[in-house]
């Protein structure tokens, strides 16, 4: 298979759910780029103050089951999510601190192509051992512009 790089679209909706707290939820419309180098997908594309990480880059590399998130500049993390698996990882807040995080991934859909497609997460974060919070991300990759 070919290697590939174009512009895209992407349409992003992520909720959270902490315990005792109303969801947040999270819709942003940006430009990104996709790659597909060796059988694998990465999606790059730059954080805005909508979702509170301005300054910071985003790359997401799509390797079937797996998928990795990985994010350089003001708030930098790595995020492994497997299907029915968990991942221990270090989350480095804007307020200079880091924490151990871990994600336990109960559901992941892809089915992106050259042609866009949806990627979809559902998994929890544990701050400490402790459960602090569900989330749903879902990511819609377009090659023309979305309204």
């Amino acid at each position: 298979m070919e290697d590939i790089k174009k512009d895209v679209w992407l349409s992003i909706h992520s909720v959270q759910k902490f315990e005792g707290c109303e969801p947040e939820e999270v819709n942003m419309m940006t430009a990104a780029r996709l790659y597909r180098r060796r059988d694998k997908y990465y999606i790059t594309y730059d954080e805005s103050e909508i979702t509170g990480l301005e300054g910071t880059h985003t790359m997401l590399k799509i390797d079937n089951g797996a998928v990795s998130m990985t994010r350089t500049g003001s708030c930098p993390s790595e995020m492994l999510f497997l299907e029915n698996q968990r991942h221990v990882g270090l989350y480095h807040t804007n307020f200079g601190t880091t924490l151990t995080i871990s994600t336990r991934t109960s559901r992941i859909l892809n089915n992106i192509t050259e042609d866009g497609g949806l990627l979809a997460i559902d998994y929890t974060i544990e701050v400490d051992q402790n459960l602090a919070g569900r989330h749903r991300f879902e990511m819609v990759v377009s090659t023309e512009p979305m309204v």
